[in-house]
């Protein structure tokens, strides 16, 4: 797999820390530099202090769930534009429609995909710089 162009900076906000460090790992791997959030007020922060290129954004976390956060920073104008990719395990058809409407741009179920297709789907959202 090809290696981003740019350096690219990806927000990953899940609380379920051998899940997180999988995670980073592999987008390390891949060329991005990973920034690490394991609850929904640190997302928040991280993401408008950071302004990171995409995040992938877990649903349920402790403080903000992963539909606070989205709801919030999706209507701040300086993040509102940053891709959003839901990595949960909640796969009910109510759940990734209001993820939608919220405005991910993606809806990962986190059991039904391999690290490399994770990768993808970032590369596949990332903006061109």
């Amino acid at each position: 797999m090809s290696k981003p162009k740019e350096n690219y900076t990806v927000l990953l906000a899940e609380d379920e820390l051998f899940l997180s460090r999988t995670f980073e790992n592999r987008l390390t791997l891949e060329g991005f530099t990973v920034l690490l959030a394991h609850d929904g007020e640190d997302a928040i922060q991280m993401i408008l202090k950071e302004k990171p290129d995409l995040i992938l954004l877990d649903l349920i976390m402790p403080k903000k769930n992963g539909f606070e956060v989205l709801e919030i920073i999706k209507k701040d104008e300086l993040v509102q534009h940053i891709p959003v990719i839901i990595t949960s395990n909640l796969g009910q058809d109510s759940d990734i429609e209001k993820a939608m409407k919220l405005g991910a741009v993606d809806y990962i179920i986190k059991s039904n995909i391999s690290l490399k297709d994770l990768a993808m789907k970032v590369k596949e959202h990332l903006p061109l710089k």
